[in-house]
């Protein structure tokens, strides 16, 4: 698995490169074992679309991931693509060094407008990949409302694709889990089951009598392959009314609950604080008190 981020090194009379953009790239290096470089956005135009081009060029081929951190705009990044022409030597450059199937995702604000620039840049990238973008100026990585692009569908708002129910959770899983690092590269449903995990973290009523208590130990991670970024959801499940101890693990459709290794309990997706179904038994599970779980992001 191959991964690269590239993040602008200057800014006129700002710090976000300091201490968001830089940080942003490393973290997705690291995670990944992938490469990174900086850029001088702050050069006369054109030399810092020069600069940029060059580390483009530079990458390895065959990536799975290009990520990019910087300001944007509706239709151009930072002050060094700025016309559609840009766009294209940015598309031309970025192309052959995508794997079909890979995810580009801009950490910037407006880049990800619909009709904007990710559907521009969309339009000009040779193989079949994935664009993602921000809509709104929010924090680079931790912004919610995002977009996806592809040669087969498109634009699509990801917290639309989730459902309401799962909203909150979204905004949440950005704040504390390294979601936002891997988010591109996962389906829907893969990250459909990490937000239901973070819904369920936290005390539950169960009836008749049961009182659960659900943790989740997820941690910022170091991934080498696919199935380390798809891995289930899974914690431990005490029921404090009897002191029974046991697992839970989110699957495809349910949520499972094992206990002793030998019952088996199972919840209907998604999970509903207010109003929870557990299959098999009258009445509702109701959420009385969150749980905390993972790690503030930056």
């Amino acid at each position: 698995m191959r991964v690269y981020a590239i993040a602008t090194r200057d800014n006129d009379k700002t710090s976000d490169c300091d201490i968001v953009f830089i940080p942003g790239a490393e973290r997705v290096r690291k995670a990944y074992h992938g490469g990174s470089a900086t850029f001088h956005n702050a050069l006369p135009y054109p030399a810092n679309l020069k600069d940029f081009l060059s580390k483009i060029d530079a990458m390895p081929p065959a990536l799975d991931m290009f990520a990019y951190f910087g300001h944007g705009f509706n239709t151009q990044l930072g002050n060094h693509i700025r016309t559609r022409g840009d766009i294209k030597m940015f598309a031309d450059a970025l192309g052959p060094k995508m794997n079909p199937g890979g995810s580009v995702i801009f950490y910037s604000c407006l880049a990800g407008t619909l009709g904007g620039f990710t559907t521009m840049l969309m339009n000009d990238l040779a193989p079949m990949v994935w664009v993602y973008g921000h809509t709104t100026t929010k924090h680079s990585f931790k912004n919610p409302d995002v977009t996806e692009v592809s040669l087969q569908d498109g634009p699509l708002t990801l917290a639309d694709e989730f459902g309401p129910s799962l909203k909150a959770a979204w905004v949440e899983s950005l704040e504390r889990t390294d979601l936002w690092l891997r988010f591109p590269m996962m389906y829907p449903s893969d990250i459909m089951r990490e937000l239901n995990s973070i819904r369920l973290v936290g005390t539950w009523s169960v009836p008749p009598s049961g009182r659960y208590v659900f943790t989740w130990n997820i941690k910022n991670g170091v991934y080498s392959n696919m199935n380390e970024i798809f891995s289930l959801p899974a914690g431990e499940v005490t029921d404090v009314s009897t002191g029974t101890i046991g697992t839970w693990e989110m699957l495809a459709d349910e949520l499972e609950i094992s206990w002793n290794a030998v019952e088996k309990e199972t919840w209907e997706l998604p999970i509903e604080p207010h109003a929870q179904r557990v299959r098999g038994v009258s009445g509702l599970a109701r959420r009385t008190a969150r749980g905390k779980y993972g790690t503030l992001q930056g």
